[in-house]
């Protein structure tokens, strides 16, 4: 079972611990696929090779997404690359589809008056699990995939997304916040229209 939201790194490890194949071995197999490894349970013969679950993975991606989602992206306007980006933020950022989509327009809102999107889950996925969340010090990084000093989206997925956020990214829910918080107990978002009320 590959888990929404995790990245080739998660994906190869995994495969490694249960003795599918080595993490360099997926790594090199599916450079430049981030954000198109379908997450899903998918049924592996112990005698497969990795170009084979490589495959299942790309052809699953293909017919859920691509092609069962391709009016959905043709009327967003966007490309499907820049909807996997933003689906991939989602993903990590967010919880519930609801939260999803409100995070969706906000984020797209960011993007079209010129703010950065300074989401957390793009600063963890270039220092990976060197601490827990993220520093003060994290902010400074010098990465494309730092949203807090670079403005719009980063230059690929952070992750590879499941339906419920490529959904979002294509359908958001109009709102006017600007900002959110998770909750520490239970990863709840809670939305704000101003930076006061934000801090607050």
């Amino acid at each position: 079972t590959i888990l929404e939201g995790w990245d080739r790194q998660d994906i190869g490890a995994y495969l490694q611990q249960e003795h599918v194949t080595s993490l360099d071995e997926f790594m090199d197999a599916t450079k430049g696929m981030e954000g198109r490894l379908f997450p899903d349970t998918y049924r592996i013969y112990t005698d497969a090779t990795i170009g084979s679950v490589v495959q299942k993975m790309t052809e699953n991606f293909n017919r859920k997404v691509t092609q069962g989602l391709a009016e959905d992206i043709q009327k967003s306007g966007r490309s499907l690359q820049d909807v996997l980006i933003l689906a991939s933020i989602l993903e990590r950022e967010v919880r519930s589809e609801d939260e999803m989509r409100m995070a969706a327009d906000l984020f797209l809102r960011r993007m079209k008056i010129g703010m950065p999107l300074q989401a957390d889950a793009t600063i963890k996925f270039v220092i990976g699990d060197k601490h827990e969340g993220v520093w003060l010090e994290d902010l400074s990084i010098d990465s494309p995939y730092n949203t807090y000093k670079h403005r719009g989206l980063p230059p690929g997925p952070i992750g590879n997304p499941g339906l419920q956020a490529i959904r979002a990214a294509l359908h958001p829910t109009p709102n006017k916040y600007l900002y959110y918080i998770t909750t520490k107990d239970d990863g709840h978002a809670v939305f704000a229209k101003t930076l006061e009320e934000h801090n607050a």
